[in-house]
């Protein structure tokens, strides 16, 4: 009797774990399930590179002092693409002391004119592969981006991306042409 009594107490215990671990069990899947969704979710939201954006409405006074500038009105706002000023070396994303000096300048005005909703966009040339140039075409927006936040600019109000080899400005079958691509974009996105 003794033997059998101990046995069932392991039995009934046995049972009633299995039933709290099925229990659990069921529990986790959903929640796990879920989570699978909220992942998902983000991941999708991650890899979409062009977010809405809040389009700022610039008063003529402020469009004059861009243009002045050297900034050019495009599809999505106002452009800083002088690349002659922002341009870096093959392989580089170091801004050189003239291309740092304009950045700063930019960066002066904008504060000054109550600009905020900057976006750095960082490009590359032809060579290398794409990973490649989708890094550092980021690196160097960064660069520009950081720059802009030493001089005042708050960080949360500058969005940089790099678009690597997709947008040249012009052909990437001579040295030059490849030097002008290599370059950052400042925009000003507004109506």
């Amino acid at each position: 009797n003794v033997s059998i009594e101990t046995v069932r107490p392991r039995r009934i215990f046995c049972r009633s774990q299995y039933r709290l671990c099925s229990r659990a069990r069921g529990i986790m899947n959903h929640a796990m399930i879920f989570w699978i969704y909220v992942l998902a979710a983000l991941t999708g939201l991650g890899g979409c590179q062009s977010l809405p954006e809040h389009k700022v409405r610039l008063n003529s006074t402020q469009i004059a002092a861009l243009k002045q500038e050297g900034f050019v009105k495009s599809e999505e706002g106002w452009e800083f693409s002088a690349a002659e000023k922002l341009m870096f070396g093959s392989n580089e994303e170091t801004l050189l002391p003239n291309a740092r000096g304009a950045v700063e300048r930019i960066s002066r005005l904008l504060i000054s004119l109550d600009i905020s909703n900057v976006r750095i966009d960082g490009h590359a040339d032809l060579t290398g592969s794409t990973t490649y140039n989708d890094q550092i075409s980021l690196r160097r927006a960064q660069v520009v981006r950081d720059v802009m936040v030493q001089v005042g600019i708050s960080a949360n109000e500058v969005r940089v991306r790099g678009l690597g080899n997709r947008s040249p400005v012009v052909s990437n079958k001579t040295a030059d042409g490849r030097a002008q691509n290599r370059r950052v974009v400042i925009v000003i996105v507004s109506d």
